[in-house]
Parts: C-alpha cells; sequence; structure tokens
C-alpha cells in the first residue's frame, strides 16, 4: 500500500501515514475551510488499510506510531480527531498494536489537556503519551 501524504498549507496541517515503518503522523495547525473534505482522504485511506492489513495477517505483529502535533485546532478538527481515533479504535479492537503520541508546544495547557481529552472522548484502549515536542 502507497503511503499517504498531504501538504501542509496555511491552514491545514501536514499528514504523513507511511505503511511500510508503521509511522503516522500528522503535524501543524489545522482549521481548514472545510474541515470534513480534508479528513477524508485520511479516513478512505485508514479503511484501505485496514482491510489491507486483515488480507496479510504477518504486518499485524508490526506496531501502529501515530504522532499528533497541533500547534492549533478548531472545534471542527477536534471532532474529526475523534473520528480519526474511532477508525484507530477499530485496529487496537481487531488485535492491532497501536501506540498515540500527542504533543504540544511546551507551556501550551491548551493542547495538552486537549489531547488527554481526545483519547477520553475517543474510548481507545491503547498506549498514549502526552508530551512536550522538542522540534
Amino acid at each position: 500500500m502507497e503511503k499517504l501524504y498531504i501538504e501542509p498549507k496555511k491552514d491545514s496541517p501536514e499528514v504523513i501515514f507511511d505503511p511500510k515503518n508503521g509511522n503516522f503522523s500528522i503535524t501543524g495547525i489545522s482549521h481548514p475551510e472545510n474541515v470534513a473534505t480534508f479528513f477524508e482522504p485520511i479516513f478512505s485511506w485508514l479503511e484501505a488499510y485496514f482491510v489491507e492489513l486483515g488480507r496479510t495477517d504477518s504486518i499485524r505483529m508490526k506496531p501502529i506510531n501515530v504522532r499528533l502535533f497541533f500547534k492549533y485546532i478548531n472545534s471542527a478538527t477536534f471532532k474529526q480527531l475523534v473520528t480519526l481515533m474511532q477508525k484507530f479504535k477499530q485496529f487496537v479492537e481487531t488485535g492491532y498494536k497501536v501506540n498515540i503520541t500527542w504533543q504540544f508546544e511546551p507551556d501550551d495547557e491548551d493542547m495538552k489537556e486537549a489531547g488527554y481529552e481526545l483519547i477520553e472522548i475517543s474510548g481507545i484502549n491503547t498506549t498514549f503519551s502526552c508530551e512536550v515536542c522538542n522540534n
């Protein structure tokens, strides 16, 4: 399966989902004019990836490492991120290992809290860390 790459724009984040190494990241600012349209290819790609993994059971042992780092998100993006977590929840419930890292800038308590809220609301039971981004 091909890597998913969405180039960042002034109002939307960079997306890199690389199935070869299992590293999936969404980073930047997210307040696109149409949030649902922005997230649609991400959700479609994840659904196709889930089907692909079902065909090749040997990949099940390789963890999926999700890194989310936002400098800003609007409430519509947060709702889409809840849906994203529900997609990853499907992977977890099927036996795949998913590690989620929510990163935030130093002193950005709002983004830190958003990470904890996201995991709590989505109900995903997986390895989760919330940490300051050092880059």
